[in-house]
């Protein structure tokens, strides 16, 4: 059984989704008329994503009430 506090995971400081692999994604689904701007927007935004969850594999949330569980994210998303 994996405990969360022995896990532990690089966070990365680059981004993880790039701006070129959300145009392609887009295009292989059939949303050709994506732009450079929104599929920036879209690489950052999934970026902290992925971040704010790898977060949480180091920070326990067993210790977070149900209810404070989206403040807790929040949290984790904005580096804290």
């Amino acid at each position: 059984m994996l405990v969360a506090s022995t896990c532990r995971v690089p966070i990365m400081t680059s981004p993880i989704l790039s701006p070129d692999a959300v145009l392609e994604l887009a295009r292989l689904e059939g949303y050709s008329q994506l732009d450079a701007d929104t599929a920036q927007r879209i690489a950052v935004g999934a970026s902290n994503a992925v971040r704010a969850v790898t977060a949480t594999v180091d920070a326990s949330l067993f210790d977070v009430e149900p209810l404070h569980y989206l403040a807790e994210l929040e949290r984790l998303a904005d580096g804290g």
